[in-house]
């Protein structure tokens, strides 16, 4: 079997994809976790990427769900998960199954799509709960993110969840459409089209698809996307 080549981290634009290259590569030396100094030094060594240790910490702790952590001799060690792996090695799958049973990895598997979405991402989806939005915060290489709904569930701690996100500079606008507007979910980025098979917040629940859908139909529903927008109540 080939020895597999490592990545190049300086082709990756963003730090976070950058910093998951180089614990990949590390994998393939046999070393399963780095510190975040180490991370830098190999970024500045290997690539001439000058990335703060701090700053390097900082990304992997608020991306849980690409990276495993733990702690010795009171330093963090990180090493990264399936959906990490996947992000920077496997391109986009068409079809993403997911089984009930193993609700915990279609959770992962979620995550780790929602972090490749980049720019404006537009969820179309008539539920939306505290649930979803804890879903969304893994999209964290988009610029905004665009929720279309219809029905809000919120005894406060959806509106306090969505007022963090704002205070973190991360901008989550939800606007409601009247009733008997929508029915199908879809998920659309500045590239992509997923249909979804359920709605975010019952993710894992029940078997589903996600599909990816042509240009074509992106297209379209890109417009039929914003023509609802447009139209809609901003919440809250």
């Amino acid at each position: 079997m080939p020895t597999p080549t490592p990545l190049d981290a300086g082709a990756f634009p963003e730090d976070l994809d950058r910093i998951l290259v180089v614990l990949h590569n590390a994998k393939l030396e046999g070393i399963e976790r780095l510190t975040a100094v180490q991370v830098s030094d190999r970024l500045n060594t290997g690539w001439g990427l000058g990335l703060h240790w701090r700053t390097v910490n900082s990304i992997l702790l608020e991306n849980h769900h690409l990276v495993d952590r733990k702690k010795r001799g009171g330093k963090w060690l990180f090493g990264t998960l399936r959906a990490g792996e996947n992000r920077v090695t496997a391109p986009p799958s068409a079809i993403l199954f997911v089984d009930p049973s193993k609700a915990v990895q279609a959770v992962l598997d979620l995550h780790g799509m929602l972090s490749q979405c980049r720019g404006v991402v537009r969820l179309c989806d008539p539920y939306f709960d505290i649930a979803t939005l804890q879903h969304l915060d893994a999209c964290s290489s988009a610029s905004e993110v665009r929720v279309l709904t219809r029905n809000i569930k919120d005894r406060g701690s959806l509106r306090a969840l969505h007022a963090a996100f704002g205070t973190q500079g991360r901008i989550v606008q939800v606007r409601v459409v009247g009733a008997n507007v929508l029915h199908d979910r879809y998920l659309l980025d500045d590239t992509v089209m997923r249909i979804l098979g359920t709605s975010l917040n019952g993710f894992g629940k029940k078997q589903c698809f996600v599909i990816a859908a042509g240009d074509d139909l992106r297209n379209a529903m890109l417009a039929v996307f914003e023509g609802h927008w447009n139209g809609a109540t901003v919440w809250p």
